[in-house]
This record gives structure tokens, C-alpha cells and sequence, in this order.
């Protein structure tokens, strides 16, 4: 879910995955991750700290679902399309890139080609070999923000040092002694 859906949606968003929050939890800093997300973070790291402000725990907090979070996010989730602010009635859609005449939508969108694709040219991506290498993402309109400006490969990992995403050439070099995770 992006950002400009509006206020409430970056509330209930994983700043980790940015999507709307899966068993929200909160750290020991106040701050909210989906359980998994967090999990995940702590699971590839030597130290236990807020991905958010980077505070460092001494002990891995024992991570309870925030009930009253959970709850907001589930009523919000359950919201009627009718109910919601017209803002958030139109799931945007993407088109294929590839398609010529009538263009269909867009299923997944490829951060190597950086082209979108429908159901019918995303299909070689399923079945050679090569292309099943590829990074496939739901569709998105903003194809750069997902690629390395420096090395055009898809930002695939995450620097908890520098809270920013990095590419796999950016990992060996600028961030070779940070903390990095796959997304």
C-alpha cells in the first residue's frame, strides 16, 4: 500500500515491508513492525535493535501482538469500499508495457527489464530458465525508485546502518561491513 493512499494508511504501514501491518507488534521503543518483519530482521542480525531509530536492546524483547493495533487494522481492512475515502476506492492499475493494441493490466512489474507485464508476456518470465532469475514485484509506476542509481540493479537488500535500501553491488562495496538483509 503506498504512502499516498493517505494518513491512515501509514499508520497501519510496516515501515519493513510497507505494507499494512500482518500481527503488529511494538518494540520496546514504541515503535510498530508486523511480527514476521521484525522476526525476520532480528533472525539475520547480531544485535537486537529497532529498525525504525536503531535503539539497541540487551535482550531480544519477547514480541506480543498489539491486540488494539490488530483490531484497528482488521476494521480497516474490513472497511466497504463505499465506506472508504475516495482516495482509497481505486486500487491503481497498472498496464502492460508490452501489450500494443489493447493494453491489458499489468500483473507484476520486473526490476531487471524494468518493464511491466500481463498475464500473457509474463509468462516467459515463469518459464525460462534465465528470466526466472529476474526480480518480480506487483506492478508499480515508479519502476527507478526500485533500481540502484549508480549500479541499475534492483535494490534488493536493506542496510540497517544506513536505513536505506542497496543493491547487491552496493553491498559488496559501499556497505561492505554494514548490516544488510534481503527483502
Amino acid at each position: 500500500m503506498s504512502s499516498s493512499s493517505g494518513p491512515l494508511t501509514e499508520e497501519l504501514q510496516c515501515s519493513i515491508c510497507l505494507d499494512v501491518f500482518t500481527d503488529p507488534v511494538s518494540t520496546p521503543c514504541g515503535h510498530n513492525f508486523c511480527k514476521t518483519c521484525l522476526n525476520k530482521c532480528w533472525d539475520n542480525s547480531q544485535t537486537c535493535n529497532c529498525p525504525y531509530c536503531k535503539e539497541t536492546f540487551k535482550h531480544r524483547p519477547d514480541l506480543k501482538i498489539n491486540t488494539t493495533l490488530r483490531e484497528v487494522v482488521d476494521h480497516y481492512k474490513k472497511k466497504s469500499p463505499e465506506k472508504k475515502p475516495e482516495v482509497l476506492k481505486k486500487t491503481p492499475e497498472f498496464q502492460c508495457d508490452v501489450c500494443e493494441e489493447r493494453k491489458l493490466k499489468a500483473l507484476k512489474s520486473c526490476l531487471v527489464c524494468q518493464i511491466s507485464y500481463c498475464e500473457t508476456h509474463l509468462e516467459p518470465h515463469l518459464r525460462v530458465a534465465g528470466l526466472k532469475k529476474h526480480k518480480l514485484i506487483n506492478p508499480v509506476s515508479n519502476l527507478e525508485h526500485y533500481i540502484c542509481q549508480k549500479h541499475e540493479r534492483p535494490l534488493e537488500l536493506f542496510c540497517r546502518d544506513d536505513q536505506t535500501c542497496v543493491c547487491p553491488m552496493c553491498d559488496v562495496t559501499d556497505h561492505k561491513n554494514h548490516n544488510t538483509l534481503f527483502l
